[in-house]
């Protein structure tokens, strides 16, 4: 174990069980870069590849399965889950992140309201890009599976909880955060076998992740963010919350865990500098203050 595992009293032997959302893997895998010695067997056998994604786990969490997670916050049926279940879920803001509209690049609409939005992805009231401000082209709303992170960001801030439409979740649901980058940005064009049809298609994602995905694929370069409510999201308008959506990463535990447990003393790390450097070093953004 590293100096710095040492100083926080972790060891092989209470290394805490850690999982978590695509968009939280790095997170996880600093930490053990942070603890144990890269190029050790013990690195490279137990270095963390995969994620259970969001809502499983809060599933492992509340079941008391794992020690902790690092997720997006939890959605009202996630905390109904957990309050039947008779568990109090603590939690500990470790990075700041927001949830954003997209739309391809070419598309000539800048922004969407809050109003837009829900009258969009719960009445299906809104079907032509002109209504805001864009071209006279269909507007085709992708929206996410339930279980995934992005989607209980959107629950969460825009719809309350509220049902989406039903023709949406049938129709025009993407299971991944990659391909809702991909479905966004190529939709128009129909596909490897389809036709280029009339419209372009609005999703949302999480700001961090499109950027990351960006310097990997390039995929930014085919995509335009929404400003929402006339707040454009930047590193900036996130950290200090002037973003409507405006929310974060967070490292979950069960209230009941102990003080001098191991989770604990890796959420102390990821709250102090060297965990806040690791968190930007990620191309996330660290919390104001």
């Amino acid at each position: 174990m590293t100096e710095t595992a040492q100083a926080f009293g972790i060891t092989p032997e209470n290394y805490p069980l850690i999982d978590g959302s695509t968009s939280t893997l790095g997170i996880v895998q600093a930490i053990w870069r942070a603890m144990l010695h890269e190029g050790s067997a013990a690195y490279e056998d137990g270095f963390p590849q995969t994620a259970s994604k969001t809502v499983p786990s809060y599933h492992l969490l509340i079941d008391g399965d794992v020690d902790m997670i690092i997720v997006p916050y939890a959605s009202a049926d996630v905390m109904e889950e957990a309050e039947d279940a008779g568990v109090e879920l603590e939690f500990h803001k470790i990075a700041a992140e927001a949830l954003i509209f997209i739309t391809p690049a070419e598309n000539t609409a800048e922004g969407i309201t809050r109003e837009q939005a829900r009258s969009i992805y719960l009445d299906y009231g809104i079907k032509d890009w002109s209504e805001l401000g864009g071209q006279n082209r269909e507007l085709v709303p992708i929206c996410r599976n339930s279980d995934s992170g992005s989607q209980s960001q959107m629950d969460n801030l825009v719809l309350e909880n509220e049902p989406m439409h039903p023709d949406i979740q049938e129709n025009y649901v993407e299971l991944t955060m990659e391909g809702m980058l991909e479905l966004v940005a190529f939709y128009h064009n129909g596909g490897l076998d389809g036709k280029p049809t009339d419209s372009y298609a609005l999703g949302y994602t999480l700001y961090t992740y499109l950027q990351n995905m960006t310097d990997i694929t390039g995929i930014g370069e085919h995509l335009k963010i929404l400003s929402y409510d006339g707040v454009s999201p930047t590193m900036e308008s996130i950290a200090d919350g002037n973003y409507p959506l405006s929310d974060g990463y967070y490292a979950v535990v069960r209230g009941e865990l102990p003080d001098d447990h191991s989770a604990r003393a890796a959420i102390s790390w990821l709250e102090g500098n060297e965990g806040q450097t690791a968190i930007e070093q990620l191309g996330l953004i660290p919390c104001a203050g």
